[in-house]
């Protein structure tokens, strides 16, 4: 489940991030400090997700290359018999 949601999340939080990083740079306002700090905090959140999901993605997938690898040389050993 958290496969397949953290893609989304970590997408949604550079977009937002960006959004408010770049709105608050280009303007003069009041809020402009909120905005570039905002933004700043939902980059940051987005490129973290975005580098746990691709470790664990990474993790899983050698898992099962491993998996089945093993399964394989099993497979392979008893037919030789």
């Amino acid at each position: 489940m958290r496969d397949t949601i953290v893609p989304f999340f970590a997408s949604l939080f550079l977009i937002v991030g960006a959004l408010l990083f770049s709105n608050g740079v280009s303007t003069s306002d009041l809020n402009q400090t909120a905005k570039v700090i905002g933004g700043a905090i939902f980059l940051s959140l987005g490129l973290v997700s975005m580098w746990f999901g691709v470790k664990n993605w990474r993790k899983s997938r050698i898992a099962s290359k491993e998996y089945r690898n093993q399964h394989f040389k099993r497979q392979s050993g008893q037919r030789a018999r």
